[in-house]
């Protein structure tokens, strides 16, 4: 598979997303936790199981930099705005402001989801489409969770479908640039790099769902999430 039409599926999967809380926005809402679910056992399971073995492979060392990395960074941008958008679309809240900080974060996000799509192709076509894979239903829950966010603060509707497309463009774009230098880099970068992926994944998806699962003890979610972690983990 082409790295350029898996950066079009990405951008797609962020449009298909957006497209079904337009149009089924209450069987939307009411299933979130389930589709979060499901996204967040794909990403631990490529994350523990494909991305970072990589990065032991190539930088033990510095693969570890890379997870702490990952996650001091999302914890701090979190900290002021909103760098991915689950738990606030999810949680029953009466008020959402989305400010333009957070479109930067939201922007950052889909760019490393690009950089990480090149990273996998770097390394064979096997790891970048199961990377390819874990980002596209990613993309798909961040496309619903923003959009159902969005109208959520009163944007009209076909004004947060054009927002979201933007935003969705960072990844294609992130696919382009990462790809020109991909093949420069040296074993211990690439080693952080896969790394700073993983700890991407491992707290986008620990982070929201695993708190919540133990909190409702939704079967259908656990099921969702299992099935999840086996997708992800599957070498395909």
């Amino acid at each position: 598979m082409s790295i350029y039409l898996c950066s079009l599926l990405a951008f797609a999967s962020t449009i298909l997303g957006s497209g079904l809380i337009l149009a089924r926005h209450e069987w939307a809402k009411s299933n979130i936790w389930r589709i979060l679910a499901f996204s967040s056992g794909v990403l631990l399971g490529v994350a523990f199981l494909h991305i970072l073995p990589e990065a032991n492979s190539l930088s033990p060392h510095l693969s570890g930099f890379g997870v702490m990395t990952a996650f001091l960074l999302i914890f701090t941008v979190e900290g002021f705005t909103m760098m991915h958008t689950c738990s606030e679309f999810a949680e029953d809240c009466h008020v959402h402001d989305v400010k333009w900080t957070a479109f930067g974060a939201l922007s950052l996000h889909a760019f490393i989801d690009g950089l990480a799509i090149a990273m996998a192709f770097r390394q064979g076509a096997a790891l970048g489409e199961v990377v390819t894979l874990a980002i596209l239903v990613h993309k798909f829950t961040d496309g619903l969770t923003l959009t159902g966010l969005l109208t959520a603060a009163h944007y009209p509707r076909m004004k947060s479908l054009g927002i979201v497309s933007l935003l969705a463009l960072a990844t294609p774009i992130g696919v382009a640039i990462s790809w020109q230098f991909a093949f420069t880099l040296s074993n211990g970068i690439l080693g952080w790099l896969f790394g700073f992926i993983a700890g991407i994944f491992f707290y986008v998806g620990a982070a929201d769902i695993l708190p919540r699962i133990h909190k409702v003890r939704d079967a259908y979610c656990i099921g969702a999430f299992a099935l999840g972690v086996v997708m992800g983990g599957i070498h395909w």
